[in-house]
């Protein structure tokens, strides 16, 4: 890249009125070329998307795996819920090495672990040992769910915030539908061990493009090289931030504890309990289609595998609706009132999102007791799939707009929070679906769904209040800027 200088244009001055400052340094991620940032984007997203793939690619192996493994089926769903609670918990670890490391460093180093134990998990030779390397794997696995949404805050103007979490978002969400649709055919192919040798040859792989295609993104206007040149080797340094300069935090211990502050912000607690209780139906769906069509409509593994597309259809409907409308939203909203709009004008999305999510939801269960036609139950996990995206999106969001610099540390909470809970019911769907059938328990995980809704009401109308009484009590809670350091 040759020396450059960048002069103030009316483009960035626009920017600069909608929350990002100018400035003329080479190495503020705000400043890289476009087809630079798209590149940073579409790797993260592929290393995103892996993290959920091997969550839930274990889904069709319950069955094998408990005659291969002399386990009973019940207890097969370890190798899910495992995984599930390391990834949501491991945040707080990579964040606070990321923010006093740097977040290249942190996915290079994670995704070549992570690659690693997956090929331990595929040798595994007793359940024990199985459920530890993927569970293991996960917490490697975890790194770019917390760490992705920030990269979007340091890379992208405001404008363009929405549109690059929603491609985050669907690849994650994709994950969840894809594994069982991939992990399907390889059971049925190649044996259920070769689950665990396809994800760690993707790890690997994923490996390679972070290590070339994407440099460090945190950035905190202490650049200690020259601001105006940038070489071709500065993308392959393993700087603590962009350019050289201070890391983002003192030290690893204050990195370490500094989230924990966010736990008693309320519209930190309505986001957490909207989406956890959202997350919770979503992996109770998932995980009862990876058997229901098994059991109920006799279909054979790989047809069964062929039934995640329709929540994967869901998965990406949401993208275009969430991603592109949002950002639509916001640009109305600045016209009309500023150029910072409130970030509540985000939550009327949920709206339609809300109530294809409630409806699905109840869908599925209904239609599948009564066995309607398999593509009845189809639908309800397309509805349900379309509002999770939606969800996630607009909260990752809404959270980029409040926190900026902040919001990986939101996000610590947030997703250890979700994942907890979304842990804690998998060791019921086999049990419940057992007992009470599929109305009952899918009824209750609508009527859940809409009471999260509800939380999301609220916010919209009372949540500017709410932030004006945490920047009074709280100093996190006050305005930060891209480029912030802690």
């Amino acid at each position: 890249m040759d020396d450059k200088t960048i002069p103030p244009t009316e483009s960035h001055l626009e920017e600069i009125g909608q929350g990002n400052e100018f400035s003329d340094d080479v190495h503020d991620p705000l400043n890289w070329s476009a087809p630079q940032k798209l590149v940073v984007l579409v790797v993260t997203a592929i290393w995103t998307f892996l993290g959920t793939t091997n969550m839930i690619i274990a889904g069709p192996t319950l069955l094998p795996i408990s005659v291969a493994l002399n386990v009973p089926t019940a207890l097969t769903t370890y190798s899910i819920g495992g995984p599930l609670l390391a990834y949501g918990i491991a945040s707080l670890i990579w964040v606070a090495f990321a923010n006093r490391f740097g977040i290249r460093l942190t996915f290079v180093g994670t995704s070549l672990i992570a690659g690693s134990l997956c090929f331990w998990g595929a040798k595994a030779t007793t359940f024990g040992s199985l459920v530890a390397a993927r569970t293991l794997a996960s917490v490697f696995f975890a790194s770019p769910e917390t760490l992705g949404p920030q990269m979007v805050g340091d890379v992208f103007f405001f404008k363009d915030r929405s549109k690059a979490v929603s491609l985050l978002v669907i690849m994650q969400g994709s994950g969840f539908a894809f594994g069982p649709l991939c992990g399907a055919f390889i059971v049925e192919n190649l044996g259920w061990r070769w689950t665990q040798y396809t994800m760690g040859i993707l790890a690997l792989g994923t490996c390679v493009l972070l290590l070339f295609l994407f440099p460090e993104t945190q950035y905190t206007r202490s650049t200690v090289v020259n601001r105006h040149h940038r070489s071709v080797m500065d993308n392959f340094r393993f700087w603590r931030v962009s350019g050289g300069g201070k890391p983002k935090v003192h030290s690893f211990p204050a990195a370490f504890v500094y989230p924990f502050r966010y736990m008693v912000h309320p519209v930190v607690i309505l986001c957490t309990s909207f989406f956890s209780l959202y997350l919770v139906t979503t992996n109770y769906l998932l995980t009862t289609q990876s058997l229901s069509y098994l059991e109920v409509y006799g279909f054979s593994v790989d047809s069964a595998g062929l039934t995640n597309l329709a929540p994967l259809l869901g998965i990406w409907a949401a993208m275009l609706y969430s991603g592109i409308l949002s950002d639509r939203l916001v640009a109305r909203a600045t016209r009309k009132h500023g150029p910072k709009p409130a970030p509540e004008k985000r939550l009327p999305l949920l709206l339609f999102s809300g109530i294809l999510g409630v409806v699905g939801t109840a869908l599925f269960g209904g239609c599948t007791q009564a066995k309607c036609p398999w593509i009845a139950s189809d639908i309800g996990s397309f509805g349900n799939l379309f509002g999770f995206v939606c969800a996630n999106g607009v909260v990752y969001a809404y959270f980029l707009d409040v926190y900026e610099a902040r919001t990986d540390a939101v996000l610590v909470i947030f997703n250890s929070t979700k994942n907890i809970a979304a842990f804690c019911i998998t060791y019921a769907v086999i049990p419940w679906n057992a007992s009470a059938g599929y109305t009952v328990p899918f009824v209750v995980m609508a009527a859940i769904l809409l009471f999260a809704h509800l939380l999301m009401l609220g916010l919209y109308f009372f949540g500017g209040k709410l932030r004006i009484w945490s920047a009074k009590r709280f100093i996190a809670a006050r305005d930060t800027h891209h480029g912030d350091a802690f």
